[in-house]
Parts: structure tokens; sequence; C-alpha cells
């Protein structure tokens, strides 16, 4: 009827559907768990689906991505040659980077969106990622977790 596969998200029921396939295309570059199985991308690449999300390609994402990655390798890094992942924020690229996970993770706190995936905060964690903010201590940040 419209000869393309860009469903606007407002657009009802379809709409809806059509952003949680990008929703969870995402989900599978970033390499989480994901209800999007490799056969039901093959299906909507075979009709031309559009992934663009938000008005960023499937390559930004990735980029977006191998952009994140970067970061917490150089944090991995970081934690090897200093013995903590407590990065001065005014410490260049990395500090900004470190401090604004830490911001990402107080918004889920408080309820609001955040861009800081489940996964990440595991990945930081697993490291031993310090999420001490705004006096709260490492321990009751942790136990918040479940928040997700």
């Amino acid at each position: 009827e419209h000869g393309h596969c860009r469903v606007p998200q407002g657009s009802g029921p379809l709409g809806n559907w059509v952003n949680n396939r990008r929703v969870e295309y995402r989900k599978n570059l970033r390499g989480e768990k994901t209800s999007l199985s490799e056969e039901r991308v093959r299906k909507l690449n075979g009709i031309g689906f559009t992934w663009q999300c938000s008005g960023r390609s499937v390559e930004a994402v990735r980029s977006s991505e191998a952009a994140w990655e970067d970061r917490f390798e150089q944090l991995v890094a970081y934690k090897e040659e200093h013995g903590h992942c407590r990065v001065p924020q005014g410490s260049g690229p990395l500090g900004s980077w470190v401090h604004s996970r830490r911001i990402e993770f107080q918004k889920n706190l408080r309820g609001e969106k955040t861009s800081l995936s489940e996964d990440r905060v595991r990945k930081l964690n697993g490291i031993g990622f310090t999420w001490q903010c705004s006096g709260r201590s490492v321990e009751a940040v942790r136990s918040s977790e479940a928040a997700w």
C-alpha cells in the first residue's frame, strides 16, 4: 500500500510493533539477550524492513556500540594500572565517560529513561566499577541493580 516499511512509531499497533522490532535489533547489535531471532531478521530484511531508529542508521548504532566497547576497554586498562575504576571526571574523555555512566545509572534509580542497559551494568560490575555517587554507598547502589 505504501511501498516501504518505514512505519512511524506513533502510528498505532503496527508502529508499536515495528518500533519493538527495532529495539530488539539494537539489543542484538549490542550482544544483549533479544527475542528477535536471526530467522526473523532475515525475513524482515527480505521485505526491505528499515532498521533505522531515531534517525540513526544501523551503521551509526554499530559505531556507537564500538565506541562504548572502546571506552570500556580503556577503563579496564585504567583499572589494571591504578587498581580501581574511580577515574576523575576532569581527566579527559575516559573521566567524562565514567561520569556519564554514573549519571545514567542514577537516572535508572530514579525511574527515568536511560541508555545504560542491564547487560552493561553487569559488565561494569564485573570489573569492579564504582557506582558511588551522590553520597550513596557502592553496596546500596549495586543492590539497586534489581531495579531493571
